[in-house]
């Protein structure tokens, strides 16, 4: 999933749970720091690292959430939880619209990626900054449904932010 794709995603998910505006744009930077490792990672497929296991965020953002609530500061805790939401919805969207690459849904346990739709790693083998052009785009939109959807919760985060906005106007 393209990283404007997981801000959407993020930005609904935060809107729809009705919460307080600095935990919706929590949800939405939550949503891709999973995607963080893409900065020091060499190829598209390579940039799943251990921030793309469910275990990595359940672990920090228990230590986290433990840690609030021992100083008993329930914004600690409550953002460890929404923190431990976005990367999850991370996750099961990369899951969704894999491409090249699973997610590792039981790391460490087992090393086994796991996808929806047939993936083609031998095409991930590319920098991560040429995913936007071809060949790999094109590879990309090979998959209509994906793309489909992604345009569909982009275009639903638009609308529902420009519905938003018109009404506090």
């Amino acid at each position: 999933m393209f990283i404007n794709s997981h801000i959407a995603s993020g930005y609904l998910a935060g809107t729809f749970s009705k919460q307080e505006s600095k935990w919706v744009w929590l949800l939405i930077f939550s949503t891709i720091l999973p995607d963080i490792d893409g900065i020091w990672s060499s190829t598209v497929a390579g940039h799943h690292s251990i921030l793309h296991t469910p275990i990595f965020w359940i672990v920090i953002c228990s230590i986290c959430a433990i840690i609030g609530k021992i100083q008993k500061r329930n914004d600690i805790e409550k953002g460890s939880r929404i923190i431990l939401a976005g990367a999850m919805l991370h996750l099961i969207t990369d899951w969704l619209t894999a491409r090249t690459v699973g997610i590792q849904w039981l790391y460490p346990f087992s090393e086994t990626n796991y996808w929806i739709y047939p993936i083609e790693p031998e095409k991930g083998d590319i920098p991560i900054w040429d995913m936007v052009i071809p060949p790999y785009i094109n590879f990309y939109f090979e998959n209509k449904i994906l793309v489909y959807s992604e345009i569909l919760v982009n275009f639903a985060a638009l609308g529902w932010a420009g519905k938003t906005y018109s009404i506090k106007k």
